[in-house]
């Protein structure tokens, strides 16, 4: 062999043995966090606020590392935008060296957000990954989700190593320090975190709703229409924030992290808009034109923005956003202090109101403002805010329904009636409220709890594709389920706004009967129970078709919610000179005379577990008995605890 090449081999083969005996991450203080005399027990979560090391324009690998000379870049913040001379956006790769303490167990690194697609190594191993990280914007993909990465049980030092691509985000990197704590504890101040976000939006989403009703009551009911759409733009936003239950993602993870995107900064940006419009119509008297029509113009070319272009474009106006929130505020305080010293008492209410959550809001504003440094903690301050104002409006509705009181005291006979029936619409608009607020916030929320945390568990790998598949049945008859409920308050909120109205036409029994079994089929598939119908051939009927419907529905759920697995529902019908009667009948766990007798009266809604503990409102049989009776029919029923129960629609011929 030629001397030279003796060299050579010598030489590669010292440099072989030098980078193999090299660790994977040097011992440089700058680039470790130690953790290892902290009690995570008993002190809680530990904030990873230093020993960052960052490569910028570097995708590098745990094996790549190894001939990476060390980092320059520290940067001071949790985002690589806070460091001189890096743009927002782009890529790059950290890594940090963890010391933790001896013979740990149970400890996971949680990252709430990384802007905005990632991928992490534990000690050499793949470990979490979000979206899809490139150095190619073409091929890069983002994600809006938070990581939970368990870290090696019992091992003292856990090398860890992100690379991180952002073409997206104003801030690249953590949206936030990561945090090492205790699994359990993660998960638990998640699901809590989570539940509470959830609770404030099916709040807003209530409030809404119930705003709406009243806008379409009154004929001067505009303001309402602007408050309900500040409310769903608030619980549209805490639904997809950064920090925020995460729950549309996760309800719909194919839908694109641009899409969240132009959502989030697209209900902010529209209130703008809305709330000076709010402002103007409750006081038209004492307010300005020409302002409003400046806000209007700013929140549909912002709004636009969002919709035509990207978040590096429309989250530029952020700041022009926050400098208009408090511009309107400014306008509202002017205007509403006008009506007040012009004699309006209600402008003293609705000042006060805004007044006191005036501070949530600037907070909020602070929180996310680049121009502010301040490190707020992340609390639901627009929700509260937005809240807060809206048990002032609730107050003042209240009080007009006690003046409205108060006022048939005195007033003339002739008027009595007139006086009653705005009573009447008022007491009518706060049981809707306070119905839809007990049903939304509890018994909606509570299934959509469950779907998420079952999405939740798949979409971070702790739920394997074939097994999710056992779980599919189960979310299907929660959501059928779901949809009869949302279908029953529909139904009871048109009753009890606009009242009854029954229509009859010519249909067949059988088909009626057939089509709503087969809504039902996999729900009682679920539950391995039976649904049999006893009607063979057709039968012609004349009468309201929608009530049937309904009746049906309603009657086949609660055979299937009370009965067990292996139980059998069956449907027949027989017919006498002057009626039908439709049986539905099952072999579930049947009731005591006491509830039965309950159940049959008129008006009175009762609520009980099934089998599996399905929950309910508590209306529907109710309402089933309601319209039976209005249309010319009834609703009979006979039950014996433990043997199942049969309850009978009578449909007069004539």
């Amino acid at each position: 062999m030629n001397p030279s090449w003796k060299v050579f081999a010598a030489t590669f083969l010292m440099w072989g043995v030098a980078a193999s005996a090299q660790p994977d991450m040097p011992a440089d203080p700058r680039m470790q966090f130690d953790a290892s005399n902290y009690d995570f027990d008993s002190r809680g979560a530990l904030r990873v606020d230093q020993g960052w090391g960052f490569y910028w324009k570097e995708l590098y690998t745990p094996i790549t590392l190894r001939r990476a000379a060390p980092p320059t870049l520290f940067p001071p913040g949790p985002n690589w935008s806070s460091e001189e001379g890096v743009e927002p956006l782009g890529y790059g790769t950290y890594r940090i060296r963890l010391l933790l303490p001896h013979n740990h167990h149970g400890l996971s690194l949680y990252f709430p957000t990384i802007n905005a697609s990632s991928r992490i190594w534990l000690n050499g191993k793949w470990a979490a990954s979000s979206g899809v990280v490139s150095d190619d914007p073409e091929k890069y993909r983002p994600e809006l989700t938070t990581l939970l990465v368990p870290l090696p049980d019992k091992e003292e030092t856990v090398d860890v190593v992100i690379q991180v691509a952002n073409f997206n985000h104003p801030n690249g990197g953590f949206s936030n320090y990561p945090r090492i704590d205790r699994t359990p504890d993660v998960v638990e101040g998640l699901a809590r975190s989570n539940g509470v976000q959830n609770f404030f939006a099916g709040c807003l989403i209530a409030m809404a709703l119930y705003q709406l009703i009243l806008f379409f009551l009154y004929r001067k009911g505009r303001p309402f229409l602007w408050l309900a759409l500040i409310c769903l733009g608030v619980a549209a936003r805490a639904l997809v924030i950064h920090g925020g239950s995460l729950l549309l993602p996760n309800l719909f993870p194919d839908v694109s992290w641009d899409i969240w995107k132009k959502l989030e900064f697209g209900s902010v940006y529209a209130i703008v808009a809305f709330f000076p419009l709010y402002v103007y119509d409750l006081f038209p008297k004492y307010a300005n034109r020409k302002p409003v029509i400046v806000f209007v113009v700013l929140g549909i070319l912002a709004t636009s923005l969002v919709i035509i272009t990207t978040q590096v474009t429309f989250g530029v106006v952020l700041e022009l956003v926050h400098l208009s929130y408090l511009l309107t505020f400014v306008y509202a305080f002017h205007t509403i202090a006008r009506a007040w010293k012009g004699g309006e008492w209600d402008a003293k209410i609705i000042l006060l109101g805004i007044a006191v959550s005036f501070p949530f809001i600037l907070l909020e504003i602070m929180k996310n403002s680049a121009l502010i440094a301040l490190n707020i903690p992340s609390m639901y301050y627009v929700e509260l805010g937005v809240l807060v104002f809206l048990l002032f409006q609730v107050y003042l509705l209240a009080n007009h329904q006690a003046l409205s009181h108060k006022a048939l005291e005195i007033m003339n006979v002739n008027l009595e009636g007139i006086v009653h029936e705005r009573t009447r619409e008022l007491r009518t608009a706060n049981d809707v409220r306070d119905r839809l607020l007990s049903v939304l916030s509890h018994d909606v929320r509570s299934p959509l709890n469950t779907l998420q945390g079952m999405l939740d568990l798949y979409n971070q790998g702790h739920i394997k594709p074939e097994e999710f598949s056992q779980f599919s049945r189960q979310i299907q008859g929660q959501l059928g389920s779901t949809n009869l409920l949302v279908e029953n308050i529909l139904v009871w909120t048109a009753s009890q706004l606009k009242g009854h109205q029954t229509k009859r036409e010519d249909f067949d029994l059988k088909e009626i009967v057939d089509h709503n079994l087969e809504l039902f089929r996999t729900a009682a598939t679920s539950k391995n129970i039976a649904l049999v119908s006893g009607i063979r051939e057709a039968t012609p009927i004349r009468w309201d078709k929608n009530i049937l419907h309904l009746a049906l529905r309603n009657l086949i759920v609660n055979a299937i919610k009370f009965s067990h697995e292996g139980g059998t529902v069956t449907i027949t019908m027989e017919g006498t000179p002057g009626e039908f009667r439709l049986h539905v009948a099952d072999t579930g766990i049947g009731m005591d005379r006491a509830t039965l007798d309950s159940i049959l009266a008129s008006g009175q809604a009762a609520s009980r577990e099934g089998t599996q503990h399905e929950r309910g409102a508590g209306i529907g049989l109710s309402l089933v008995q309601e319209y039976l009776l209005n249309a010319g029919g009834k609703m009979m029923a006979e039950s014996e605890e433990g043997k199942g129960s049969r309850f009978t629609i009578v449909i007069p011929k004539n």
